[in-house]
């Protein structure tokens, strides 16, 4: 149940911020983007440090005035509008500021709108949705006046964030959900005024610890093989700076692996994977830190007498470079692509 709903226009480079009242068929589009807001699983905890901050303070004020009378009188409802401007005029100064921050990289804040939504769910428990949805904008052809226009197919978030509420005699705030697309740091840190629970140091280094155990408990006595291969890449990806969105990582990681060893079940292994932040307490969503990876020790497998093979353990996909191959009499070999010259010259035959 929806009992308070704000949405807002809002326009970055023009310093614009239109309030514009939703009508009831509109609702459906709301009911989408809280489904998407309170189902999301790439998503990183928060906790609030200060509830006199601006959102969190107007967020308190909006849910104790439409629960203190089940007829809010024009007063009421105007200060219900007034709490929800104020939030959403200090998204439009923040997003400003750090426009004028990436400014010199010629890259653009995306363009969207502000839904705010206070909502009692099926199970009785209350929350406070801030999502910043896309919109798109065009010109009338008559007016010449701008407009704002949302697709009815594919619904795009740009950034949310959940309050989850325990209202006893007083409103109380429980951990901050929180997912943007990106690694931008004002929507949580400047505009929201929040303190990640876990750094992004502290999740890269535990999911990739966890992930790291369960491949060796679940693939390494199966195949080794199939474990080396999916440890390499699990390094190359984590000591790559991106925006994890757990789900999506471990789907690429093991998604569509084919693995050697027939035995392998991926799917129980997809499974097990994604049950592993709240096992092992990592967040769904952080920017890998590639120092937060202690260096790796060298992959070393003997080949004959005083000769070994030794491959960096986070070589991706080393196995695309190495077949092994065996001649007319039995005698075994491995074959290696030859990338550096002065390697190549070295051991090349002579006519």
């Amino acid at each position: 149940m929806i009992i308070y709903k704000s949405f807002h226009n809002i326009d970055v480079g023009s310093g614009m911020l239109i309030r514009k009242e939703m009508p009831e068929d509109f609702n459906t589009f709301v009911d989408e983007y809280i489904r998407f807001a309170t189902q999301n699983d790439s998503i990183k905890l928060y906790t609030i440090p200060d509830i006199n901050t601006t959102v969190v303070n107007c967020i308190d004020r909006i849910v104790n005035i439409t629960l203190s009378s089940d007829a809010l009188t024009e007063e009421q409802e105007g200060e219900l509008d007034s709490y929800s401007h104020s939030i959403a005029n200090k998204l439009l100064r923040e997003e400003q500021q750090a426009q004028e921050r990436i400014a010199a990289t010629g890259k653009q804040i995306k363009k969207g709108s502000l839904i705010q939504a206070f909502i009692k769910n099926d199970a009785d428990e209350y929350m406070y949705i801030i999502a910043k949805v896309e919109h798109s904008e065009w010109y009338d052809g008559e007016s010449l006046q701008k407009n704002f226009g949302f697709p009815s197919e594919k619904k795009n978030v740009w950034k949310s964030a959940v309050f989850p509420l325990f209202i006893d005699d007083e409103v109380t705030f429980d951990t901050v959900r929180v997912y943007t697309d990106n690694d931008a740091k004002y929507w949580a840190v400047q505009f929201l005024e929040l303190t990640a629970e876990r750094s992004d140091q502290t999740n890269t280094s535990a999911a990739f610890n966890a992930i790291e155990m369960e491949l060796k408990r679940k693939v390494k006595k199966h195949s080794e093989r199939d474990y080396y291969n999916l440890r390499n890449t699990l390094i190359h990806s984590m000591k790559t700076p991106q925006q994890v969105n757990y789900p999506e990582f471990v789907n690429t990681l093991v998604g569509a692996y084919q693995p050697d060893e027939p035995v392998l079940n991926m799917a129980q292994l997809q499974t097990a994977l994604l049950e592993l932040p709240e096992k092992k307490n990592f967040d769904r969503q952080f920017n890998t830190v590639p120092d937060a990876i202690k260096k790796r020790r060298r992959l070393k497998f003997p080949i004959t007498t005083g000769i070994e093979l030794s491959i960096s353990e986070d070589t991706e996909n080393y196995r695309d470079s190495i077949t092994a191959k065996t001649d007319e009499h039995g005698a075994r070999y491995l074959q290696i692509a030859c990338r550096e010259n002065s390697t190549y010259e070295l051991f090349r035959e002579r006519n």
